[in-house]
Formats: structure tokens, sequence, C-alpha cells
């Protein structure tokens, strides 16, 4: 009589795959589930977004539209009102288009900062006025670049 090896996997086996499986999850997981990596991510997709949509609100309006940027965040402002947008300050703050907010601004996520703190002008034609000519942003770890004869924004 030939005694039979039952097939599948003994319990040692199943407890030792189960102990290396955890170590892996607690070492790398906190590498794959850092929220911050997100948020900082996410922020760098909004900075882009806000910067061209002060470009299209610009042509769209014919009037400037400014880009303030600082260590701490963005916002958007334009004239007071459409008559006198070829000359004066442009400090009126850009409402915001989602609706969540009334003044289209955003505070940068913990632990990112915006360098260098710049104000970018688009003319109505969509042209940006910067100095220096293109301007590199960096947001956190994330660099965009604008263009000034296009206003031309580019993720780098």
């Amino acid at each position: 009589m030939h005694s039979r090896r039952p097939n599948g996997f003994t319990l040692v086996e199943l407890i030792a795959t189960l102990i290396i499986i955890a170590l892996i999850a607690v070492v790398g997981g906190s590498r794959f589930f850092d929220i911050n990596v997100f948020r900082a991510s996410g922020f760098y997709d909004e900075t882009i977004s806000a910067v061209r949509y002060a470009q299209k609100l610009a042509v769209e309006t014919h009037c400037e539209v400014r880009v303030n940027i600082t260590a701490t965040g963005y916002a958007l402002f334009s004239a007071a009102n459409a008559a006198g947008c070829g000359s004066g300050t442009y400090n009126t703050p850009v409402a915001d288009p989602s609706g969540n907010a009334a003044n289209f601004a955003r505070t940068a996520p913990s632990g990112v900062t915006l360098a260098p703190a710049t104000n970018i002008i688009f003319a109505p034609d969509g042209s940006a006025a910067l100095t220096p000519d293109p301007i590199t942003i960096n947001v956190g770890s994330h660099s965009l670049r604008v263009y000034g004869e296009t206003g031309f924004v580019q993720r780098l």
C-alpha cells in the first residue's frame, strides 16, 4: 500500500505566507497609501487648471486677469468692472466657477509650497506678462511652465 499525500497546503505553510504578506504590507503599504502624496498631486493639477482658466477668462472677457502666486497658494483677480478693464488695478477676486467658494483662490495642502512667488497677467489676446519669460513655477515636487508670448501652460 502506498500512502497518498493529500493535496493542499499545511497550516504552517499558510501561516508563514500570511506573516510574509503582512510584513510586506506594513513596510510597503505606507508608500502606496500616503494621502499627502495624493493631495500634493491634486493641488498641482488644480494649479495648472487655474492658470489655464485665467488665460481663457482673459480671452473671453477681453480684460486682463492676474494670477497671484504665493508660497502658500494662488488667487485669480480681474478688473473691478468691464468698462475699466483697460486700465487700473486688478484686485477684484474672480468668482470660483465651481460654486464651492466666492473667490477663485486655493491654499496649498500641508507640506506643499509654490515658488517663486509671482504675478502672471494674462492679456485679452491670451499672452502673459511674465518676468522672466518663460517662468517655471514649482508646486511641491512638480513644476509647470508658462510662456509669455502664447500664454501656454506646460506640465513639466
